[in-house]
């Protein structure tokens, strides 16, 4: 299976859900490692370097200035020569949310609204300035780190989110669209947990306390396809993350995302890929 990492959360003896770590620093993980998913958010400032950063199969180049943006569960693979440096900003939703009174203030940002979100931003020279003193600070205010400077901490969090936001937002006007409807929120979140064991729109429409007819209307207006396909791309977004990443075997792969036969999810793959997965495999 793909290699998760977990978050330390004593690292600097009483627990702290957030961290600043020079890339550079992480070279002995991910060569051990360079394919691996995370149980935590991950902010990535390339500040020199070369190669190809894949998150969920988005490959995009490392260069100086661009900021890769992942969310717990996402597979990422590093590609390069020579160790990339930068600035790693890694927190646990928890550190703002039990902070804010908006407890889904984190998974509204739009670089972490849904799985299919794009992975990275470039800053332009003057952006990346304004952003690179700020990963600074919180790497010096972790430094002389004491439990009442939380607050400290979680203000430069903040600041820095919301500019990378506004950020992303320059550059993806359309990202605001799907955040207008508070259900297709919860749909997302409720499909990216519960996909594996749950593909029906029944049981999302009841977690949401609408009828399955709204549910499917309110997703094929906010995002063009039904609820259903929605939930079926997710499936089949993880069967493409085992297959490119992992070494399962096909049947392996369906009975870990719970088809009822190796047939059926065969033939639910090449519906959505027009391929089957041992052709998606080799390709």
């Amino acid at each position: 299976m793909i290699k998760q990492y977990n978050f330390h959360k004593t690292k600097y003896g009483d627990e702290l859900l957030i961290d600043l770590i020079q890339l550079e620093d992480l070279q002995s993980y991910i060569a051990e490692n360079p394919t691996h998913s995370l149980t935590y958010y991950d902010i990535t400032l390339i500040s020199d370097g070369h190669g190809t950063f894949n998150i969920d199969r988005q490959s995009e180049p490392i260069e100086k200035g661009r900021v890769f943006f992942s969310s717990p569960g996402q597979v990422r693979q590093w590609i390069f020569n020579a160790m990339p440096r930068g600035y790693v900003l890694i927190f646990e939703e928890e550190f703002l949310c039990t902070f804010f009174s908006d407890a889904q203030f984190v998974q509204n940002l739009s670089y972490f609204s849904c799985y299919e979100v794009q992975s990275s931003i470039v800053l332009t020279p003057a952006e990346y300035c304004q952003l690179e003193p700020l990963m600074q600070n919180i790497k010096d205010e972790i430094c002389r780190y004491q439990i009442k400077d939380k607050h400290i901490l979680r203000a430069l969090l903040y600041q820095i989110l919301m500019l990378l936001n506004r950020m992303y937002t320059s550059q993806y006007p359309a990202s605001h669209v799907s955040q207008t409807n508070r259900y297709i929120q919860k749909f997302v979140r409720l499909v990216n947990t519960n996909y594996q064991h749950n593909r029906s729109v029944d049981f999302y429409a009841q977690q949401l306390n609408i009828t399955p007819g709204h549910l499917n209307d309110l997703v094929k207006e906010h995002t063009g396809i039904s609820a259903k396909q929605h939930i079926l791309n997710r499936t089949m977004l993880e069967a493409k993350r085992l297959l490119s990443y992992t070494e399962l075997s096909v049947d392996e792969i369906a009975t870990h995302l719970n088809y009822e036969s190796t047939s059926y999810f065969v033939r639910a793959f090449r519906n959505n890929t027009n391929q089957t997965p041992l052709r998606f495999r080799k390709k």
